[in-house]
């Protein structure tokens, strides 16, 4: 085995150690999870796993229905559906993403999905869904939301903008393959 080969499986170990670390870290945030109380929200739970797949589909493409169903057991706490009477409406997940700096650990979340029923939409309830998880968020100690969104969403970016997120960057293939990306970012003030 080559220098290079060696090389590759040591920075892809190292990777996969920091992903674990991070994970851990994120669990461990997880088991003191402190709720707020929101109108209408409620985390998800296997009855209404296929009702937020079928929504999710609309939207995005199917390959992450798998992480969707993971994420829905792993990440119970931040993982929020919000009803319009007995019918889903939408549904918001994040995942923690720990971050080391210079003053110490920050902890950021990630929206991983949102989404509104195409029956739903242009009604308030993304706007609703945000307003109360970051709520959640900032009681939580998190000191900033990062998201991705397609450049060309502009209703949500509108949303995400109005709701105090700006573009930090654009990125590729984050959003499917050949799509370019806004990454936007909510910090909460220190």
């Amino acid at each position: 085995m080559g220098p290079t080969k060696i090389y590759m499986r040591l920075v892809s170990c190292l990777e996969s150690f920091k992903r674990l670390l991070w994970d851990a870290i994120g669990a461990h945030l997880l088991k003191e999870w402190k709720y707020t109380e929101k109108e209408n929200i409620v985390p998800v739970d296997e009855t209404i796993l296929p009702e937020i797949l079928r929504i999710q589909a609309e939207g995005f493409d199917s390959k992450n229905e798998e992480n969707l169903i993971k994420y829905a057991k792993k990440l119970r706490k931040i993982f929020y559906v919000v009803k319009n009477q007995d019918k889903i409406a939408g549904y918001c997940i994040y995942y923690l993403k720990p971050e080391l700096s210079f003053k110490g650990l920050k902890k950021k979340s990630v929206v991983y999905s949102i989404a509104i029923d195409k029956k739903f939409r242009e009604k308030g309830f993304g706007r609703k869904l945000l307003e109360e998880s970051i709520k959640e968020m900032r009681l939580n100690g998190i000191d900033s939301i990062l998201l991705y969104v397609n450049v060309n969403n502009a209703s949500a970016i509108k949303l995400y903008e109005k709701m105090g997120f700006q573009i930090i960057k654009t990125i590729e293939e984050v959003c499917g393959q050949e799509a370019t990306c806004y990454t936007m970012e909510l910090k909460f003030a220190d």
